[in-house]
C-alpha cells in the first residue's frame, strides 16, 4: 500500500515495501518523509509468529531511503512496548496479541536487540554525522519469582462478577456495549427462560459469548434464540475492571485467608483467581501463561492484557516492576 499526501509542502509516505516511484513522480520537489517504516508486522492470536526482522535487511532499507531518496524516516516502532488492558486492537478476523513489539530495535522489555546494534553501527559510520551514537546501555536485570499459587474467588464466575458489575439496564433485547456506554471488556447479560429447549443460537455476538445456565458454564456460543424463538427481557451489566474493583476482589480473598492462599485444583471452568508473590528485589519479569486457557492478567489491580497460550503464539506477558 502507498499513501501519498502533501501538507503545505511536506510530502509524507506510508509504505511497507520499497516501491516509491508513483509518489515521487507526483510530489516532485517536496521533501520526502517515510512517516512509518515498519520493520515487521503485528501478530494475531492463533497464527504463526511473524518472522523476526533481519537486521541487515532493516539497515539496507534505511540506507536506500537515506542515500537514494534523500528521505527522512521514522522507525515504527523503535521501542516495542506493550498494549495494556484491552487496547491490543484487532483485524477483521482476529485480535492482536498483547504486545506492541513488531520486531522493534528495542524489545518490549527494554532489551537491546541485534537490529538496534546494526542500526547504531550504520549511523556511527556515517561521515560527518553531527550526533554520534552514545554508548549502548545495559539491559535491565530480570528475575524469576517462581510459581504463584492461585485461589478461585467465589463459587462460580457469575457470582464473582456480580460483585463488581456496574448499574444494570433492562431491555426487551440484549443491549450493545455502545448502548450500555461500556467501552470494552466484559458485560453480563441475564434472562429467565420460561420454557426448556435444546438449541441456543446467538449469531449477532461480535466477539465471544460465554453461556451459563443457573450459574453453570455451558460453553462458548455465538445471539440469542432458543429453538428458534427469540429470548427477551434482558438485564445487561457492564463489568467494572478498574484498579479499585480488582483490588477489592483480591483483598477479599487475602483477608478471608489471613494472607495464606491455598492451592486451587485444576481450573476447568471459568473463574477469577487471585494469588500473591513478594519481590525481594524489584526487577523485570514475565508472566508465563502455559497450562492456562484464555483470560486477562491483572497485577496490583492493573490490567496487563490478554493471555491465550492455547491459541498462541504468545505465551508470556512482560511485567515491568521497576
Amino acid at each position: 500500500m502507498i499513501d501519498c499526501k502533501e501538507f503545505e509542502h511536506l510530502a509524507s509516505m506510508l509504505f511497507k515495501s520499497m516501491f516509491l516511484g508513483t509518489c515521487t513522480s507526483l510530489l516532485k520537489e517536496s521533501p520526502t518523509v517515510c512517516t512509518e517504516y515498519w520493520v515487521n508486522w503485528f501478530t494475531k492470536w492463533g497464527l504463526i509468529f511473524g518472522n523476526t526482522p533481519n537486521p541487515a535487511f532493516v539497515v539496507d532499507n534505511m540506507k536506500h531511503m537515506y542515500y537514494n531518496w534523500n528521505a527522512s524516516f521514522n522507525v515504527y516502532m523503535i521501542h516495542g512496548g506493550t498494549n495494556f488492558g484491552f487496547m491490543n486492537g484487532a483485524e477483521s478476523d482476529a485480535a492482536i496479541t498483547t504486545s506492541y513489539d513488531y520486531g522493534a530495535a528495542i524489545a518490549e522489555n527494554g532489551d537491546i536487540t541485534p537490529t538496534y546494534t546494526a542500526v547504531r553501527s550504520w549511523i556511527q559510520n556515517i561521515s560527518d554525522w553531527p550526533q554520534p551514537p552514545l554508548d549502548i546501555p545495559a539491559n535491565n536485570p530480570a528475575s524469576n519469582y517462581g510459581q504463584v499459587t492461585l485461589q478461585r474467588i467465589g463459587a462460580n464466575l457469575i457470582s464473582t462478577l456480580t460483585q463488581i458489575q456496574e448499574t444494570c439496564q433492562q431491555s426487551q433485547d440484549p443491549l450493545s456495549f455502545e448502548q450500555l456506554d461500556h467501552g470494552y471488556g466484559y458485560a453480563l447479560y441475564t434472562t429467565t427462560l420460561t420454557a426448556g429447549g435444546k438449541n441456543l443460537a446467538a449469531p449477532n455476538i461480535r466477539d465471544y459469548g460465554y453461556v451459563f445456565v443457573n450459574n453453570v458454564y455451558q460453553g462458548l456460543h455465538t445471539n440469542v434464540t432458543l429453538d428458534g424463538v427469540a429470548l427477551h427481557n434482558w438485564y445487561a451489566c457492564g463489568i467494572n475492571l478498574t484498579k479499585a474493583a480488582i483490588d477489592q476482589l483480591a483483598s477479599s480473598v487475602i483477608n478471608d485467608n489471613k494472607g495464606a492462599i491455598l492451592p486451587e485444583k485444576a481450573a476447568s471452568t471459568p473463574g477469577v483467581f487471585v494469588g500473591q508473590f513478594v519481590a525481594s528485589a524489584l526487577q523485570d519479569t514475565f508472566f508465563d501463561s502455559r497450562g492456562w486457557g484464555k483470560g486477562q492478567l491483572f497485577v496490583n489491580g492493573y490490567n496487563l492484557g490478554r493471555y491465550w497460550p492455547t491459541a498462541g503464539p504468545q505465551v508470556t506477558i512482560s511485567m515491568k516492576l521497576i
